[in-house]
């Protein structure tokens, strides 16, 4: 292992505090109605980023089908939302994790019965920055 030392400012993030900023699709369109705040990354064996980040879902908005070229685990921190898989949508709540794996077409919506917003943190490998066109490819 490369000679590797902790740094606060650079392994320690708040994902509550921190900055919310816009994501986007590929094509560079803003994502309505939904946010970001970014958590922690950094390069892990064979080049890989891992990573993670808290998503802001306002209500009635939702990640159109998607794929991420790493897999990933969600976390819900608040809220009911769903993640639409193969056709089903499948509740998620507080507490549960979520495993996606790389390239796996899903989505996620908010609760339609839910007027509050809907809370994710993304763990991600390989992580992409939550600004990233690179982030996710919609599914046409």
């Amino acid at each position: 292992m490369p000679d590797q030392r902790f740094e606060m400012s650079e392994h320690v993030q708040n994902v509550l505090t921190g900055p919310e900023v816009k994501l986007f699709t590929e094509d560079g369109s803003v994502v309505p109605g939904i946010a970001g705040v970014a958590g922690v990354s950094d390069m892990i064996d064979a080049g890989l980023e891992i990573g993670a980040d808290r998503l802001i879902m306002q209500p009635g908005s939702a990640f159109e089908l998607h794929t991420h070229p790493g897999a990933h685990i969600l976390y819900v921190l608040r809220n009911r939302g769903f993640i639409h898989v193969d056709g089903v949508d499948y509740e998620m709540t507080e507490g549960d994790t979520v495993y996606v794996p790389a390239n796996f077409a899903h989505g996620v919506k908010t609760n339609p019965e839910v007027d509050d917003v809907l809370e994710i943190l993304a763990f991600g490998v390989p992580h992409m920055p939550i600004e990233s066109t690179k982030r996710m490819t919609l599914v046409k």
